[in-house]
């Protein structure tokens, strides 16, 4: 009986331990799928200069500036041609093959716009400028949907 009395307060003892312990203050890991890649990194560059350039993109005066971050937003442009969306792995391996071929045409695409933005901001016209960086904010969008996996909440 005893035994009985000593197991039933140490689990009691635990139960109350466990009660009190605080949450974790470290946050989960992200899901294997959520993991930054090298894909996301080149990606987070182009996001960085693309937002720039929106800000200076109509200001002649910035021209010098905006050639920069032009060019960084080729380099990562570049960079990203031979990287895999995250997204490819959770398609069956039979779509796999045509997935990465329209994505690797997507990003060509989206680097020939950025080449006539360059060309277009060397020729100082702005306004021809704005409007290419519109297109491309638009292809941005339309890629996203397509290569990016669903966020999940």
């Amino acid at each position: 009986m005893k035994t009985l009395t000593h197991l039933f307060v140490l689990l009691a003892g635990c139960a109350c331990l466990h009660a009190e312990s605080p949450a974790p203050t470290t946050p989960a890991p992200k899901a294997a799928h959520g993991q930054e890649t090298e894909l996301h990194d080149t990606m987070d560059e182009m996001r960085g200069a693309f937002k720039k350039l929106r800000s200076q993109i109509a200001n002649p005066d910035a021209n010098a500036s905006s050639l920069q971050l032009v060019a960084r937003l080729r380099s990562a442009s570049e960079a990203s041609i031979p990287l895999i969306p995250e997204k490819t792995q959770l398609l069956p391996e039979a779509d796999r093959e045509k997935f990465v071929a329209a994505y690797v045409a997507k990003m060509k695409d989206f680097l020939a716009e950025v080449q006539k933005l360059e060309t277009a901001l060397k020729a100082g016209k702005n306004d021809e400028a704005a409007s290419i960086l519109s297109r491309l904010g638009t292809m941005q969008k339309e890629g996203h949907r397509e290569f990016r996996p669903a966020k999940k909440d």
